[in-house]
């Protein structure tokens, strides 16, 4: 898996096939209203923002089928309730959103359209104009499919609205897609909407964790209530922005994470705040401070249930990083924080700016987070050269998503295009892959080379 945009993606040229998706049976309204992420989401939107995800495959050119790729893509649309439901605004309320969904089966993914002999670069301009168009939470089946048919490889193309997916849901479409275009049946899921009902009920019934917002509370009163930006100046003034530039490195190859997941086991410390750990460290050697707030993206797919649901299953938890002493401390002290910090995000962000807005300080648009994610639990995707593709838009901090796959390591920036943030960033991650391989050089062949 790898994480990118479209001005970052390598599409080649070749034959461009599309389909489109339309709907045969009028929707019903659904009481679920939208989650928290899917309002805000809306409301950017509305703004003039950009909001959609894609993922992108390859299959082996030679085995193409067109129409077992099309059934298969309308097979997995219509098995995740998600992707059958939209949006309406009403017509004289501007904040009353409703939800629409349409009964299973109604999705139709039209015959293919194909250009033959596309220029690489025509490629890349006709796709994105497609998602950027074509994918939008206020129309029903606005979600995009192609293909670009090279000589040997067909790089498969699926994109949609992102109050639709996060980043778990685009590797569940990718594998549904291949075991849809297999003659397999998607795997159980369950549903995204039922998961939004039953929390909705669950917040209704309770009387709410006051210990959990008063930790909140905390956790801004320590930033003096300022919303978490990179603490070092990228060349934007507060109120502005600039383009946003994605990079993305390699931090630690599959034996490098190998060992270095043993080493940290061996100290009783999780593998990610040690990620955590040395990105702060790096910061205050940068001149950033000693203690490093940031907000971390938490996933909501507590159990099994929600193993392969497509939806926005997305939470937000804040935490501070302390680097005021060596790397081995701060490893520790991120251990701890992280485990302090993953309940809080229970608390909805409504919650945190109706109790505490007033004194509240967002000198930035975006917000400095951090995530992570696992994709070796996909056990589909490794040989498939498979790529998370976002939209560019614009940027005025910095964001950051560290990911593990069956390669190793790997670290994805956002930042504002100046050359302040790029010199900024490229020193921040150089030094922070020298951190993390120093931690490694350090304990030398102690630590096993390769699982067993």
């Amino acid at each position: 898996m790898k994480l990118t945009t479209f001005d970052n993606l390598d599409i080649a040229g070749g034959a461009l096939h599309r389909w489109t998706v339309s709907t045969r049976s009028a929707p019903v309204p659904h009481p679920t209203g939208p989650s928290e992420n899917e309002r805000f989401h809306l409301d950017a939107v509305r703004d003039g923002g950009l909001g959609w995800l894609a993922i992108t495959f390859d299959i082996d050119s030679a085995t193409l089928d067109l129409a077992r790729l099309r059934s298969g893509f309308a097979t997995v649309v219509n098995h995740h309730e998600v992707l059958r439901a939209h949006f309406a605004l009403h017509p004289t309320e501007p904040d009353a959103i409703r939800r629409y969904l349409h009964p299973a089966g109604s999705l139709e993914v039209s015959d293919v359209v194909s250009v033959e002999h596309c220029a690489a670069g025509d490629n890349r301009a006709a796709l994105s104009a497609a998602i950027i168009d074509g994918c939008t939470a206020l129309t029903p089946g606005s979600h995009v499919l192609a293909a670009v048919e090279g000589h040997t490889t067909t790089t498969v193309i699926c994109g949609f609205d992102h109050c639709y997916v996060d980043a778990h849901s685009l590797a569940v479409i990718a594998e549904d897609v291949l075991s849809a275009y297999e003659g397999e049946a998607p795997r159980s899921a369950g549903s995204f909407l039922d998961h939004q009902a039953a929390a909705a009920e669950l917040a209704r019934q309770s009387t709410g964790d006051g210990t959990l917002v008063e930790k909140w509370g905390e956790f801004l009163a320590s930033t003096g209530w300022t919303v978490p930006e990179f603490p070092i100046d990228l060349g934007v003034a507060p109120g502005h922005f600039a383009p946003a530039r994605i990079h993305v490195d390699t931090v630690l190859t599959a034996e490098q994470a190998h060992r270095f997941s043993a080493l940290c086991a061996s100290r009783s410390i999780r593998f990610y705040p040690a990620l955590l750990a040395a990105l702060a460290v790096t910061t205050r050697d940068l001149g950033g401070p000693d203690r490093l707030p940031l907000v971390l993206p938490v996933h909501t797919r507590r159990s099994d249930m929600w193993s392969r649901s497509v939806g926005w299953f997305v939470a937000n938890a804040p935490m501070v990083l302390d680097a005021t002493g060596d790397v081995d401390t701060a490893m520790v002290s991120a251990t701890a924080a992280l485990s302090a910090a993953l309940p809080l995000a229970e608390v909805d962000l409504t919650t945190v700016y109706g109790t505490f807005g007033s004194r509240m300080i967002k000198p930035r648009h975006d917000v400095f987070m951090v995530s992570y994610m696992d994709y070796r639990r996909f056990d589909r995707l490794e040989h498939h050269n498979v790529h998370h593709v976002s939209s560019d838009g614009r940027a005025d901090t910095l964001q950051a998503w560290f990911w593990r796959d069956h390669h190793g390591v790997h670290l994805r920036t956002r930042y504002p295009d100046t050359g302040t943030a790029a010199t900024v960033v490229k020193g921040l991650v150089d030094d922070m892959i020298a951190v993390v391989t120093e931690q490694l050089a350090a304990v030398g062949p102690r630590i096993p080379a390769t699982a067993h």
